[in-house]
């Protein structure tokens, strides 16, 4: 890539954080929101998951300041006014600062290849020789066999291959393949089963579930294969942005019950949540957090639904 490509593109995503921030400022402290601003900025959204993810990670920093406001001292709170505008500020700021954030990963060498490994919170990501990229999420074992095959041994990874019709790129999971057709998709490996969502470009799936099955996938295509079974079905793009906000350091939960939410969190920390209550596990959460931070989870569940948190053991105990 050439210096004028690395700054177009550092350029575009500057454009796009800076209509992000915009709209969050807008969404957030107009007190004439209209269906017709909604509407206008679900369109937004829906152009591409880039928008999805900006907006959610600035509006994620809006909740976070406003949640450190709420635990200022009585009697030194700032004015409604002045408040709208502080957080507003916070939340511009973010357009034009860095954040640097843990992507961090062991490497170590194989027979026939390189295996790269990713601790549980961490993230990294691989350039191949080729171009590609192979962004790894917590918790995931890689192998790569030459520059243009690669094992998902465990967890999760996005990729974005660059093609090469006279060599294409496999990638093989829990008995399936993958087959690059000049493509990027995520791949999620589970116990029971591989989930494979097709961001753009199309890719073909291989799968020994029971009898040898082929499939094409196109975009917003997600594939599940288990042992016994490969079943294909289609996802807007919304819901695709929200699978792959662990990219930009965020979990996106829409409408997911706080035992699936609990799940999500205790992929990326080590401290763990526990839903203790078989009923409060089935409540259901809307809302954008970032992966690390437990607290700001456990705090809108206390808020929202009244339940009781208590740090027990190192877990945070969650229950009625």
């Amino acid at each position: 890539m050439t210096h004028f490509e690395d700054t177009a593109q550092a350029e575009t995503a500057l454009a796009i954080r800076s209509e992000a921030s915009r709209w969050v400022i807008a969404r957030r402290s107009s007190a004439a929101w209209t269906d017709q601003d909604q509407t206008a900025l679900d369109n937004w959204l829906a152009e591409s998951p880039a928008h999805l993810l900006a907006y959610w990670r600035l509006d994620a920093a809006w909740s976070q300041t406003e949640r450190l406001n709420a635990l200022r001292k009585p009697g030194i709170a700032p004015s409604p006014k002045k408040r709208v505008s502080r957080v507003a500020g916070a939340v511009a700021a973010l357009v034009t600062v860095t954040m640097l954030v843990g992507v961090t990963a062991s490497y170590f060498q194989r027979s026939a290849g390189k295996t790269y490994e990713t601790p549980i919170g961490g993230r990294f990501t691989v350039a191949l020789a080729d171009g590609s990229k192979i962004e790894l999420n917590t918790d995931t074992v890689l192998h790569l066999s030459g520059t243009r095959g690669a094992t998902l041994e465990r967890g999760e990874a996005y990729f974005q291959i660059k093609h090469d019709a006279n060599h294409p790129f496999e990638l093989s999971v829990s008995g399936h393949r993958v087959v690059d057709l000049g493509t990027k998709f995520s791949v999620r490996k589970d116990a029971d089963r591989v989930e494979v969502a097709l961001v753009e470009g199309s890719a073909r799936i291989e799968s020994d579930a029971g009898n040898m099955r082929v499939a094409v996938l196109r975009p917003g295509d997600v594939a599940i294969a288990t042992q016994r079974a490969l079943t294909i079905s289609k996802k807007p793009v919304a819901d695709l942005g929200n699978e792959l906000a662990w990219r930009h350091d965020m979990l996106a939960l829409k409408y997911a019950t706080l035992a699936d939410a609990a799940k999500e969190f205790n992929r990326y920390n080590r401290t763990k949540i526990v839903i203790a209550d078989a009923r409060a596990a089935q409540l259901t959460i809307y809302g954008n957090f970032p992966t690390k931070d437990v607290a700001a989870f456990a705090d809108a569940v206390q808020v929202s639904f009244k339940l009781h948190v208590e740090n027990l053991n190192g877990e945070i105990v969650i229950s009625r």
